[in-house]
């Protein structure tokens, strides 16, 4: 089977910075199968990246190689790091994504190249995804733990007085809103309980109805979005921008 390699990053597609990066893989990889996630992530918004590649990669075979682009420039002071998590591969630099993509998955173990030299933090990536498509990991590379720490999105937090809070962790491209809350989690608590989702934004905003669909409403709504988080709709309306929803914005359910 080719290798599959994903990608995401903050640098959309206006420059030809991504297709040159691209072309550097396929050099070094000419069987691989490059797959976008998306590289319209907030500039240097490590905690989006983070959001979503942590809720898509399992949608991937097992042995893929995702590589995080996000707040990365081509450093030579910068190491690029490897991760295996759920045999899956995580390729990038050390600016603290690794730390917000696997908080709450033990102490992480890393892998960096043995001998850089004066290769660049993107050289660097290219040449950890090779080596891992390669099946010379362990030969070409040392242990890496330093990792950086950074601060993300507010966790979910369940409060005694049957609350949920969150945040809004990201905008789509239909100007949809995604909390940081797993539907599952909100299936559970809530379930067909009476509850209100209190927005606090530059206007407050109240959600009382939550659909297991994007369907037709009038009001705006609960539903599940395809990262199996609650996101916030409205239908054929662009909630984001008529709500003035922006990311980072608390949310918090009584129910």
């Amino acid at each position: 089977m080719a290798p599959i390699i994903t990608l995401i990053s903050d640098w959309r597609l206006r420059d030809p910075y991504l297709a040159m990066f691209k072309g550097r893989l396929l050099a070094a990889l000419p069987e691989a199968h490059l797959l976008d996630i998306t590289h319209h992530i907030d500039p240097f918004d490590i905690g989006q990246s983070a959001f979503v590649m942590k809720n898509s990669y399992l949608s991937f075979p097992e042995g893929s190689v995702h590589i995080m682009l996000t707040n990365t420039s081509a450093s030579l002071k910068e190491p690029a790091v490897v991760v295996s998590v759920d045999n899956h591969y995580f390729v990038g630099v050390d600016n603290g994504v690794f730390s917000l993509m696997f908080a709450g998955k033990g102490p992480l173990a890393g892998r960096q190249l043995a001998e850089a030299g004066d290769m660049t933090s993107l050289q660097g990536i290219v040449s950890l995804a090779q080596s891992v498509v390669e099946g010379t990991l362990d030969a070409d590379t040392i242990e890496y733990t330093a990792f950086k720490r950074a601060l993300g999105a507010v966790p979910v937090h369940f409060a005694p007085q049957k609350t949920i809070e969150g945040e809004i962790v990201y905008i789509d491209a239909a100007f949809n809103a995604v909390t940081n809350i797993p539907t599952q989690w909100f299936r559970e608590a809530v379930g067909n309980k009476p509850f209100q989702m209190h927005i606090h934004s530059k206007t407050e905003w109240v959600v009382k109805r939550y659909c297991e669909s994007y369907t037709k409403s009038e009001d705006i709504f609960l539903t599940n979005n395809a990262l199996q988080h609650l996101q916030i709709s409205m239908y054929q309306g662009k909630v984001a921008l008529l709500a003035n929803l922006s990311v980072g914005d608390k949310v918090e359910i009584e129910y």
